[in-house]
């Protein structure tokens, strides 16, 4: 037993690592191309509008189904799953004189971690990166591993509450707005003079009105979005990057509320290391419980609410104000089903192709950005930016993820890690990590007790 093994530093291996995890983390990592994607090869960033270059009844019908029941829940799934391994790793430093190497080790995963992520924006291009985020999230929540779970999932619905104030606000002044353009058109029907702040709100509001209701192939601003989308990503290489740097700036200006999303999820994923109900330990209940509850609340909530959204028709949804709570509801709809599924052996044998994936969750995720921004949709590549529509970036993903699936069962058969993971474990332990398996090693993953 070496020295790293008695300080609880060393890596989680053979008997010590659990199945149910992995599988979680390889269906998160795969399937967050399902939401990726249109990010990655279209115009979700420059016109925020789905209808662009298609929208048929299966582009409907793919944003309709992605949006509730999908979106955000795989990070979601992300997140709890890191707030889980800082629990993990940190198993060995739970009291006030644990060993500093814990802290030492997590703080230079975290860290390389992060550079990691600005290597994936700005290197491979992925401006949606969001390992960096998670990285700088990681590094802040160490000293929070102590807490009672009761007070970690506490200070972790903090966070969420702060967005959904942020939210509160922002709808209000929404309502605003509403209430203005409805003043101002009422006054314009009297012929009453108009105040220069409400006209100035009035037309905004307006254009706004024409942005949603009007196709974007038929709208002159939307149009001129296009073209320039176009010639950045059909051109040279600086004009790609430049545009890929452009969407980064855009993203990272909500920083703050970013990071709030991820910290308030990782504790509650760290909450939920400490009941043992990420792992796979609590009764059947618990997962029948989170599954239904999760479920009829995140869905309810965001069935409505694109329903409203997809009509194209300016409104007001008081469901903008609860985003962040379905997101999690889902999310939580998402763990228990998951563990229902792994409660049984024919369950266990469907979902355990995705375990290789959660094995290997970094080298996947670089290697789609590659694989995207610098082979399928770069110019200099098989240049397909801008041309599928929203049931074709469906099914494109549905094809990568199922290619990268077959992949990593065929890698993990011989190796002890990805190759990124490979990199980044030698970078952390500051040792040169084992790639290949050895004969007879005993596999890294076993099945998670229900």
């Amino acid at each position: 037993m070496n020295a790293e093994t008695n300080l609880g530093i060393d890596r989680i291996r053979g008997s010590e690592r659990i199945a149910s995890l992995d599988v979680i983390r390889g269906l998160a990592i795969l399937f967050i191309l399902s939401m990726n994607i249109p990010g990655m090869g279209g115009y979700d960033f420059q016109l925020h509008d789905f209808r662009y270059p298609t929208w048929t009844t299966a582009d409907f019908w793919s944003v309709y189904g992605i949006q509730v029941y999908m979106s955000g829940t795989q990070r979601g799934l992300l997140e709890l799953l890191f707030g889980a391994g800082i629990m993990i790793m940190a198993r060995r430093a739970m009291e006030p004189d644990g060993p500093v190497a814990v802290a030492d080790l997590h703080y230079r995963r975290n860290l390389w971690l992060c550079v990691l992520g600005l290597f994936n924006a700005f290197v491979l291009l992925w401006w949606g990166d969001i390992l960096l985020t998670y990285g700088i999230a990681a590094t802040f929540l160490f000293p929070f591993r102590r807490l009672k779970p009761l007070t970690q999932c506490a200070i972790g619905a903090a966070f969420i509450g702060a967005i959904v104030v942020y939210a509160a606000v922002d709808y209000q002044a929404k309502v605003e707005r509403f209430e203005t353009a409805a003043r101002v058109t009422a006054q314009q029907a009297a012929h009453q003079k108009v105040s220069p702040e409400d006209k100035k709100v009035f037309d905004k509001f307006q254009q706004r009105v024409r942005d949603i209701t009007t196709l974007p192939a038929q709208n002159k601003d939307s149009q001129k979005k296009i073209a320039e989308a176009d010639k950045a990503h059909h051109s040279t290489f600086a004009a790609y990057w430049t545009a890929q740097f452009a969407n980064w700036q855009g993203l990272m200006s909500f920083f703050w509320i970013i990071e709030a999303e991820i910290v308030g999820t990782m504790l509650i994923g760290m909450a939920l290391c400490q009941w043992g109900v990420i792992q796979g330990r609590a009764r059947r209940s618990t997962y029948w419980a989170l599954m239904l509850g999760g479920y009829a609340i995140g869905l309810g909530l965001r069935a409505t609410a694109w329903w409203s959204v997809l009509q194209f028709h300016p409104a007001l949804r008081w469901q903008d104000i609860t985003q962040d709570i379905d997101r999690i509801a889902v999310t939580l709809g998402h763990l228990g089903l998951i563990h229902l599924v792994l409660g049984s052996s024919f369950g266990r044998r469907i979902l355990r192709p995705f375990e290789a994936a959660g094995r290997m969750p970094l080298t996947i995720y670089l290697g789609t950005s590659f694989l995207m921004m610098w082979i399928v949709f770069a110019p200099w590549g098989l240049g397909l930016w801008g041309h599928f529509g929203q049931a074709q970036f469906l099914i494109v993903a549905t094809i990568v993820i199922i290619a990268e699936t077959i992949a990593a069962n065929l890698w993990m058969r011989y190796y002890d890690n990805g190759p990124m993971e490979w990199i980044w474990k030698s970078l952390a332990y500051q040792r040169r990590e084992p790639f290949r398996k050895k004969t007879g090693q005993m596999p890294d993953a076993i099945p998670s007790p229900i």
